[in-house]
């Protein structure tokens, strides 16, 4: 048990958050939209989902490579 919980560092967890939001942009962006204010709220909060994802990653990416959570 305590190896699984070894497992879930601050790079993993972050990691893992930023896949969630990745997730979430294709879904958001996948979704029929039937008025312009609709396409536009859906195109809005996909590159805002995306934005986080991206920066997510890098900072997960960053904390890997520093060592942080071992």
């Amino acid at each position: 048990m305590s190896d699984l919980l070894a497992f879930f560092t601050a790079p993993v967890i972050m990691g893992l958050v930023a896949i969630a939001a990745l997730g979430g942009t294709a879904f958001t962006l996948t979704r029929p939209a039937t008025s312009e204010a609709a396409i536009y709220r859906r195109r809005i909060a996909g590159t805002m989902l995306g934005a986080g994802a991206i920066i997510l990653g890098g900072f997960a990416f960053a904390l890997s490579s520093w060592g942080a959570g071992r």
